[in-house]
């Protein structure tokens, strides 16, 4: 009778539950960084790997977002390059599916229907979700509004987080606007929860993007502090760290607003490290232990940071389940409401199931593997691919193909493909017939400027 009368207490609780998500449906934050490392914070990346922490900067607002919630070990940005990664949260396929792997003004996107973009699916999916991005958005052809934000800054790009110190508009005090960011997001917040409405809000950082600025009195802090091995760049650091302070607003007013436990935040990166000295030269440092930076698809070009918490998150979890950034669209419509489908042709997977498991479990997709694919090889790599640990790397120029073991070779400096030869060319076959499959661009070695692809686009319309 008691085993009866407990049954029904907990079949009554889970109900009662249920009953309270449908009332009040739970709050969505993405934080989006630029150009961000995997090591760019306090906080290891992954406990195991001391790479996988900064020696030098300080994140102490993102390091409480590890503390409250989980940490992915093996996080992916889709992408090498912003445009890409940007354009795949919103439309859920990889950049090689969209035909979105460089800056990309031309007609050959695929996939680009802005009834489809996230903020139209989850208006679809709910309703009641008021939707905003505030930042960087840098999706062309295509605006905000177009894919169903009620609020944003536009169809804004680098530019606007790149201000010189002569500009009109210019803060001395704020150069990345991440202050200006970060106070928008907390009055939307603000805003929305007096009026009763559930939201979700992307607060896409212009920081950590060239030119590096930071603000003085952060800039005046690590002067005082003794550089890192690999990281030393002063200028750098409280650039990072401004922008760490806007993630501990966020989370402080959700405390305020007491909404904090039915909200959750995701932070992650478009892609790794801005390179060192010149602009698009090979990073020396800053990725180590990783290989590489921005542009690449080696690991220092695609593992960024990436971060969970919210409602049913196990405190100071870490998954090494491997997840991308094109899961985040069927992880918010499924946490809005469970079960709730994306588009058919969407590719990532919902991470629920892993966020509610302590980070164990698989994320059903489409494919089992990931492609990184630039239609514009920078140093020759056009695709990487990545199926179980193991990951190949195809130089298409001169028909390369390096296999490297994640789980034993992070820094991908020990190619074993001569090793293995027959999963060498399995995986290889398994890349080109995905990029087959999706109609993907064809990988060229010239460099398309930004100015040539809008020529090209004009001489067609």
């Amino acid at each position: 009778m008691k085993c009866k009368k407990y049954v029904i207490t907990m079949s009554l609780l889970a109900i009662a539950s249920m009953a309270a998500a449908a009332l009040h449906p739970p709050n969505i934050i993405l934080i989006y960084a630029d150009d961000q490392g995997w090591n760019a914070l306090s906080t290891p990346m992954d406990p195991d790997i001391s790479g996988s922490k900064s020696d030098f900067f300080q994140t102490p607002n993102l390091d409480r977002l590890c503390k409250e919630g989980m940490r992915f070990s093996q996080g992916y940005a889709p992408a090498p390059l912003c445009t890409p990664s940007r354009n795949s949260v919103q439309f859920g396929v990889s950049p090689a599916k969209a035909r979105v792997t460089i800056i990309n003004f031309d007609e050959s996107r695929q996939f680009g229907n802005p009834e489809q973009a996230l903020g139209n699916l989850i208006k679809r999916a709910d309703a009641r979700y008021v939707t905003a991005h505030f930042g960087k958005w840098h999706i062309h052809d295509v605006s905000p509004a177009e894919c169903g934000y009620d609020f944003s800054d536009g169809e804004t790009t680098n530019v606007e987080g790149n201000r010189k110190p002569n500009d009109d508009l210019n803060d001395p005090t704020d150069p990345k606007r991440a202050k200006e960011l970060t106070a928008q997001a907390i009055d939307f917040i603000r805003t929305q929860n007096i009026e009763g409405n559930p939201f979700y809000l992307q607060v896409s950082h212009y920081a950590d993007h060239a030119a590096f600025r930071s603000s003085p009195e952060m800039r005046a802090k690590y002067d005082t502090l003794k550089p890192g091995k690999i990281h030393t760049d002063a200028n750098f650091a409280a650039m990072n760290e401004d922008l760490d302070l806007g993630v501990g607003a966020i989370l402080d007013e959700l405390v305020r607003q007491g909404i904090a436990d039915n909200t959750y935040v995701v932070y992650t990166s478009d892609n790794g490290w801005q390179l060192d000295k010149e602009r698009f030269a090979i990073p020396e440092n800053k990725s180590r232990p990783l290989k590489y930076g921005k542009n690449y698809v080696y690991e220092g070009g695609i593992r960024v940071p990436f971060i969970v918490s919210g409602p049913g998150i196990e405190p100071d979890s870490v998954s090494r389940v491997p997840v991308i950034g094109y899961d985040l669209m069927p992880t918010f419509l499924d946490m809005i409401a469970s079960g709730t489908k994306p588009p058919a042709y969407t590719e990532g997977g919902s991470m629920l199931p892993i966020l509610k498991n302590e980070g164990k479990g698989t994320i059903k997709r489409p494919d089992d593997f990931f492609v990184f694919h630039r239609s514009v090889a920078k140093g020759g790599d056009g695709t990487a691919f990545r199926e179980g640990s193991y990951k190949i790397i195809v130089y298409w120029e001169t028909q390369r193909i390096l296999l490297f073991d994640l789980s034993k070779d992070i820094g991908e400096q020990d190619d074993i493909s001569s090793q293995h030869p027959e999963l060498t060319q399995k995986m290889f076959k398994k890349a080109q017939k995905y990029l087959e499959r999706v109609n993907a661009e064809k990988v060229i070695a010239r460099k398309i400027t930004r100015k040539s692809a809008r020529n090209r686009k004009n001489a067609q319309n």
